[in-house]
């Protein structure tokens, strides 16, 4: 298990005015956490590299079962 130490002879850090007003935009704040953790996934056919192997991998099944 790990151990974990909890340093209470340090004073907290506080954020500055700066910072603070940077995050003040709550809206802006979820949009760039959306944004981040919410990738759009494209589909397995609209992705150009994944198509052309699935094609690749298509074609040489069907070959395959043609012998």
């Amino acid at each position: 298990m790990t151990r974990y130490k909890i340093n209470r002879d340090q004073e907290p850090k506080t954020p500055t005015k700066a910072e603070m007003e940077k995050y003040k935009d709550f809206s802006r704040l979820t949009a760039n956490y959306d944004k981040f953790t919410k990738r759009p996934k494209l589909p397995l056919y609209k992705d150009k590299r994944f198509f052309l192997a699935l094609v690749i991998i298509g074609l040489i099944a069907y070959l395959l079962s043609q012998v």
